[in-house]
């Protein structure tokens, strides 16, 4: 299974194959992909990164970096945040490239957190897949 058929499979259709980085369920909640590399201990919790402002601060028109941002605001305003953790090909390359991702799990996020410039999520739990499937 692709990534973008996973995304299918979760309910959360990605807006363009090539550049999404998540998508939106019908009922409002956010399917993210996330970096299993990119994670961080704040305050006893292990939060995964959510936004890379530095990478983007010459590219703030990049569609997925907007993407991400706009979907960054639904959880702000209250939206169930859930991932996909992603294993980078090549953690040093400008676009990375999926490796591999977990399609057995699914991840919960909890509170938002800003820490070192960027936008953190709290990885709250996981659920098999199947809980979250098509609706």
């Amino acid at each position: 299974m692709t990534i973008t058929d996973y995304f299918k499979f979760l309910g959360a259709p990605l807006g363009n194959s090539r550049w999404s980085w998540g998508g939106v369920r019908g009922d409002g909640s956010v399917v993210l992909r996330v970096w299993q590399d990119r994670k961080m201990r704040i305050d006893g919790g292990t939060y995964m990164m959510l936004t890379h402002h530095q990478k983007y601060v010459e590219d703030q028109g990049n569609p997925g970096y907007r993407e991400r941002l706009q979907h960054i605001e639904r959880i702000r305003s209250g939206a169930k945040c859930y991932m996909v953790m992603c294993l980078a090909n090549d953690k040093e390359a400008t676009p990375r490239e999926i490796q591999s991702f977990n399609d057995r799990q699914v991840f919960v996020g909890g509170d938002l957190k800003e820490a070192d410039g960027d936008t953190w999520v709290l990885l709250a739990d996981r659920i098999d897949r199947s809980k979250l499937g098509k609706q």
